[in-house]
């Protein structure tokens, strides 16, 4: 026990006297400070709240995020089937109501224009006469037809058109 005193002693001294020495025991000082105080804030961590690993943790966070990008990109392609799909369902809608002839009212007669997004559809119209209903339909490709329109059937496919910009 006198040994390890003396050589305690000792090693103080030397470091009394000398500067450079007594500054690096000051830093190891520190370091060992610093380490202790690391090392239970590492052991702590690692122990994590309810006795899990760090390790663990990541573990189910990295599956919880691959489980996400899966489901992300299942949804991604849902979406552009919808979308395709909904380019192609009739979306734009307008009936034009008119007279014919100048001496029948009641705007009995009709134009119906149903478009989906790239103009594409039909146009449906009835004639109503005295002696009855007349009923025409006429296809539709880019908002325009082969067949001659009506101004009603014009007016029908225009304002069609304008409910698809909404």
């Amino acid at each position: 026990m006198q040994s390890v005193t003396e050589y305690t002693l000792f090693a103080l001294d030397v470091v009394r006297n000398d500067l450079i020495l007594s500054g690096l025991a000051v830093l190891v000082l520190f370091s060992f400070i610093r380490t202790f105080f690391l090392s239970r804030r590492i052991t702590k961590l690692v122990r994590g709240g309810d006795g899990k690993t760090l390790e663990g943790t990541i573990k189910k966070l990295q599956e919880r995020v691959a489980t996400l990008e899966t489901h992300a990109k299942t949804v991604e392609r849902a979406l552009e089937n919808v979308d395709g799909r909904l380019q192609t369902a009739v979306r734009g809608v307008a009936v034009e109501r008119f007279d014919p002839f100048q001496n029948a009212g009641g705007q009995q007669s009709f134009a119906t224009a149903l478009l989906n997004e790239h103009g594409d559809g039909v146009v449906f119209s009835g004639i109503h006469s005295r002696d009855g209903v007349r009923m025409y339909a006429k296809e539709v490709k880019k908002f325009t037809s082969e067949r001659e329109l009506s101004d009603e059937e014009s007016r029908a496919i225009t304002d069609a058109q304008e409910t698809l910009s909404v």
